[in-house]
């Protein structure tokens, strides 16, 4: 009995994540990495909606493709919501901007979420899985084919960086991105990538959703319903242009957690503590637990990177840096995924360095930054700045260094491990400082004061001052 819990269990964690322990597909052609030239890049494509609009960066791209990534960016504006959607892979959402809440629908959890009024006359009382909150400098990690929907409930629009990464082992498509959209009649995102092997029927309809294909008297049995509600489901009777994110009139009425006193007090901290611990709530009716709830059910889906008072790297003269990785966000140990949130001061610096295990993606959040990037050849293929709203793919073990232009440049970095290890070229604990000296001074034929200058002189660990505040520094 025993070994069939055990079998039943690893089963379902085969089939929601397509596996607990993923690795990247090697199905990428081996010269989509021989970039000898890289450019930071916007987004070529909008699609407008009634509350907002999603725009995206071409997935065929080689540098995308080198890193077997999709990229995107939906923007909702008040009482605007994003139409339940699932994705062929993985995906981590970074909140740039705003605040608003959104909801995971995982398969087989139970509705632990029940309205507190009274029932309809039939009895029936609403019930949901949980709805969670999110804010600015939240990463967000969504699973395969999980459906997930985000609504914005304030006047600030909600700005939200999408990274899906097509080329994990948990996506058995190819590597172009799908959403498969639960309602609506709208144009899918990344839609005109797609080669259109097949004329005809699907240039016709450009818009959909999985309801519409289906055939009128499959939904009228599967739901129960009459006819005049499964063509609204298919969406026929809606126009195109309401598109993905429509606006909910008078606002959205859904049962969340209620605000903490934490984040009334200002602690931030606190507060993603005590929404991260996992729900005691139940379901009416009973308290039996299968165990399956209290794991996959009940997985921390939100992590703040942006506006945690304990970044993980620090310096006042320079800036700060925080990561989410699969050591303190378990959610990401499933998707093989982390991001990295870094803001520097004017002309600081992060000093040459490589990941060892993944590749980065960089998004400008704001302000503009120099950066140079160099390739196995030792040929540099970016040397330029990165903008605000611009993205640069840095490959595996490619060696990436930059500088700060504005008197705050801040980013975020999606990379393609769950727990990506990074090497440093200069500074503290750095390649070059742990070579004894001797193999500096033949390995670079220097003399040995120079080999010393060379092991010695920065003694910054990663994020460095402007040049002036670090003389001051040394030489007090």
């Amino acid at each position: 009995m025993a070994y069939k819990l055990f079998a039943l269990s690893l089963s379902f964690c085969f089939l929601l994540f397509g596996g607990c322990f993923a690795i990247r597909q090697q199905s990428q052609q081996q010269n989509e990495c021989q970039l000898e030239r890289l450019n930071a890049l916007k987004p070529d494509n909008r699609i407008e909606s009634e509350a907002g609009y999603i725009e995206t960066w071409n997935p065929t791209n080689n540098q995308f493709r080198c890193a077997g990534v999709a990229l995107s960016r939906c923007t909702l504006r008040r009482n605007g919501l994003k139409r339940p959607s699932y994705s062929n892979a993985p995906q981590e959402i970074f909140i740039q901007q705003g605040s608003g809440i959104f909801g995971m629908i995982f398969p087989g959890c139970p509705e632990t979420v029940e309205e507190p009024f009274e029932s309809d006359q039939q009895g029936r009382r609403d019930r949901h899985q949980k709805v969670n909150r999110f804010r600015e400098g939240d990463v967000i990690a969504v699973p395969p084919g999980v459906v997930f929907w985000m609504y914005n409930e304030e006047e600030t629009p909600v700005i939200a960086v999408s990274l899906i990464d097509t080329g994990s082992y948990l996506n058995q498509l190819d590597q172009m991105p799908r959403r498969f959209y639960l309602s609506g009649n709208q144009e899918q995102e990344f839609l005109q990538y797609q080669r259109q092997e097949v004329r005809g029927r699907e240039e016709e309809n450009q818009g959909g959703n999985i309801f519409s294909g289906f055939g009128g008297e499959f939904l009228e049995d599967a739901l129960n319903i009459d006819r005049n509600i499964v063509h609204k489901l298919q969406g026929r009777d809606e126009e195109q242009d309401k598109g993905a994110i429509v606006r909910v009139k008078g606002g959205l009425s859904v049962i969340t957690p209620p605000e903490r006193q934490s984040h009334r007090r200002g602690s931030e901290e606190e507060e993603d503590e005590e929404e991260d611990r996992p729900s005691r709530h139940q379901s009416r009716g009973g308290s039996r637990r299968n165990g399956l709830e209290e794991t996959i059910c009940t997985v921390r889906l939100r992590m703040n990177i942006g506006k945690s008072s304990s970044p993980d790297i620090f310096n006042p003269q320079a800036g700060r840096i925080k990561t989410a990785t699969g050591f303190d966000f378990p959610a990401l140990r499933f998707l093989k995924l982390s991001a990295e949130h870094g803001s520097l001061n004017r002309n600081a610096m992060v000093v040459p360095h490589y990941n060892l295990n993944a590749n980065s993606i960089i998004y400008a959040l704001r302000g503009r930054a120099w950066i140079q990037v160099v390739n196995c050849k030792g040929n540099r293929i970016f040397d330029g700045e990165l903008e605000e709203g611009q993205v640069l793919i840095v490959p595996q073990n490619f060696v990436v260094a930059a500088r700060s232009m504005s008197d705050k440049f801040n980013y975020v970095a999606f990379k393609t491990n769950d727990m990506p290890t990074m090497a440093k070229l200069a500074g503290a604990t750095s390649e070059i400082q742990a070579m004894p000296l001797e193999v500096i001074q033949n390995a670079f034929n220097l003399e040995r004061e120079q080999a010393k200058q060379v092991k010695f002189n920065n003694r910054f660990n990663f994020l460095v001052p402007p040049r002036e505040q670090s003389q001051r520094r040394a030489s007090a």
